[in-house]
């Protein structure tokens, strides 16, 4: 389901788009691919409204796809100042389309008429669609193509740029792809008429830019002062009730809570602190997984009870449910995920490697997914795979100035931390969408030192990122029915200080 964020700004957008079809090339463009346009018959209009509205369409996404990822590779995704700076544009365009002030800077360029001659009907209509989509090629009829391109870069947010692209152009392609074919009826020619000679209609379009913006406005800003609320766990010195101080590694399973602290592992139960017998535990299913002795052993939840034990002395991070185990294991050549049945039958199965210098995380697992992240010199991402088949899908993907880490499952949703050169978020998505998710947590990078995060290794003339000079940083994650659990490293004098806290999902 769209957020109240993505539904203002498809609705500007697409208000934004119809209002361009006043511009001279969008009068033209009705006459042009009608059947009075051409000699080729209702086939070749059809065709020519059809290849019109993809054209439309792919430049618009084009745009404004482009300028959301500007935008994150100059300043990252969201934030509190992105939020603000993107209300004031859309508050500024609204003002301005309400006076009605002319359009400054406009462009006066035309769509190239001869290319209709020179080429076939429906392959020029579908690149006049791109040019007239792209929205800076042609006239600017209103000023929410200046604001939507704005926002769009102030978010910092592709999927957000996305989401305006293809608003805009449907909103440029539908007035053209309805009209241009009736322009041999009477319906048509009188709609085209009052287009042209009623500018009381183009006035009254501008107007209703005018409110959507300001809507989009009152919607960004208060996405800022939500952003504020929920990431304050993660920013804000935590209270007593709201922080677990020198803890780290959470788990949530039912009512049960587990975490490191001084290298024992502990669950809380019932208002009931219960110190476990090794480190690293996992909750999941009727189980708690812990590493001991060179072995990862599995307790009944109910009882803390021996179940069964499996030799692994290079484990170190381990993932359970009520049929799988999964736990990590390190070595000089790189990281491996193994897993195996709680029940003990079977062996243990491979299910994922990466080399040295690359990393695997923690695995979570749920059901029968697992979840984890896998970390390179170049790129990271984040597999989801369902165990007993050779069934995997990557569900999100970071890249050279992104890190996708620490992801926790919980069912069709995944929590996960994204850092980019200038912000670290915590972020929950559905592992069946695109896009980077919703926003929970945020914080700043607090130094030019913290700018540049290059996964693994630096390349050639790329700066890497020092999280010991940060302030602190959000590590492993946990996710639960109502909220999501993290690790939050604080460094003092380059020395890492854990404390888990808690975000409302």
């Amino acid at each position: 389901m769209l957020s109240g964020l993505e539904v203002a700004l498809a609705l500007t957008a697409l208000l934004v788009g119809l209002t361009g079809t006043w511009s001279p090339c969008g009068l033209s463009m009705v006459e042009t691919i009608g059947p009075r346009g051409h000699a080729s018959g209702s086939r070749t209009t059809v065709a020519a409204c059809a290849t019109f509205a993809l054209g439309s369409l792919a430049g618009a996404v084009l745009t404004f796809g482009s300028l959301g990822l500007v935008g994150e590779l100059v300043h990252g995704a969201g934030g509190r100042t992105a939020y603000l700076v993107a209300a004031a544009i859309a508050a500024a365009a609204a003002l301005a389309e309400l006076r009605g002030i002319p359009i400054v800077p406009q462009v006066r360029r035309q769509l190239p008429e001869h290319w209709r001659r020179l080429m076939p009907m429906p392959l020029a209509a579908a690149l006049y669609g791109v040019l007239l989509g792209l929205g800076f090629t042609t006239f600017v009829l209103t000023f929410g193509v200046w604001a939507l391109a704005g926002i769009s870069a102030a978010l910092g947010s592709p999927q957000l740029g996305l989401i305006v692209g293809l608003g805009f152009g449907v909103g440029r392609a539908l007035p053209i792809v309805v009209v241009a074919p009736a322009m041999n009826r009477e319906w048509g020619i009188r709609a085209a008429e009052l287009m042209a000679e009623q500018p009381a209609i183009y006035r009254g379009f501008r107007f209703g830019d005018a409110l959507a913006l300001g809507l989009t406005a009152l919607v960004l800003t208060g996405a800022d002062r939500s952003e504020a609320q929920v990431a304050a766990p993660a920013q804000q010195a935590p209270t007593a009730s709201a922080a677990l101080a020198g803890a780290a590694d959470p788990s949530l399973a039912g009512n049960s809570f587990a975490f490191d602290r001084g290298g024992s592992a502990f669950l809380r139960r019932g208002g009931v602190e219960t110190r476990l017998p090794g480190r690293d535990a996992a909750l999941g299913g009727g189980f708690v997984a812990l590493r001991a002795e060179g072995q990862v052993r599995l307790l009944r939840r109910s009882d803390l009870s021996s179940v069964r034990a499996f030799s692994a002395p290079e484990a170190d991070a381990i993932g359970v449910s009520q049929r799988w185990l999964v736990y990590r294991s390190r070595s000089s050549r790189g990281d491996r995920l193994i897993a195996r049945r709680t029940s003990g039958r079977g062996g243990a199965t491979v299910i994922a490697t990466v080399a040295r210098p690359g990393q695997l995380s923690r695995p979570s697992v749920w059901g029968s997914s697992v979840a984890y992240a896998v970390a390179t010199r170049r790129s990271s991402r984040i597999t989801v795979r369902e165990l007993g088949t050779r069934s995997r899908t990557v569900v999100a993907r970071g890249s050279r100035r992104s890190l996708l880490a620490n992801p926790a499952l919980r069912g069709r949703d995944l929590l996960y931390v994204r850092t980019t050169p200038t912000r670290q978020q915590l972020r929950l998505k559905r592992i069946d969408r695109r896009g980077h998710g919703r926003l929970l947590a945020s914080r700043a990078a607090t130094s030019r030192r913290d700018r540049g995060y290059t996964p693994g290794r630096t390349p050639h003339k790329r700066k890497r990122v020092d999280l010991r000079r940060s302030r602190f940083t959000l590590w492993s994650t946990a996710l639960g029915s109502r909220r999501a659990v993290l690790t939050r490293l604080t460094f003092t004098s380059g020395r890492p200080s854990p404390t888990i806290v808690t975000a409302q999902r």
